[in-house]
């Protein structure tokens, strides 16, 4: 697995090299992992649109990965302009998180923030 290699290649922000090594892995090799590094290349290049669509693709194959949510849920925030909410009429919305699992989404969102090499 070159996934330990992209997400070093994430954290010192070769961005680049991240999506390439990524955009090689066969299409029908794809799991849950490849979808979140590449929401994480897509969020770092400014294409919240495209890392809320990768994010959420991680997120349906391994929905009870921590991580996983944290970034979709961190995503899906800036996207609603604040702190969103519910919204039944969303498909992606409707996961429904415990309060505990909400928490812990925010720790891993806050993790990976400052694994990113951002301050949040």
């Amino acid at each position: 697995s070159r996934y330990p290699e992209v997400r070093h290649l994430l954290m010192r922000g070769n961005v680049h090299q991240a999506e390439q090594i990524l955009n090689g892995v066969v299409s029908n090799s794809r799991d849950a992992e490849w979808f979140f590094l590449m929401g994480s290349v897509m969020y770092k290049k400014g294409w919240v649109h495209e890392a809320h669509m990768n994010f959420g693709r991680a997120c349906d194959m391994d929905p009870q990965n921590p991580e996983y949510a944290a970034a979709y849920n961190e995503v899906e925030r800036q996207r609603s302009g604040g702190f969103g909410g519910y919204n039944p009429g969303n498909p992606m919305m409707n996961r429904g998180c415990s309060p505990c699992e909400c928490c812990q989404a925010m720790i891993c969102a806050d993790c990976l923030c400052d694994c990113m090499g951002s301050s949040c």
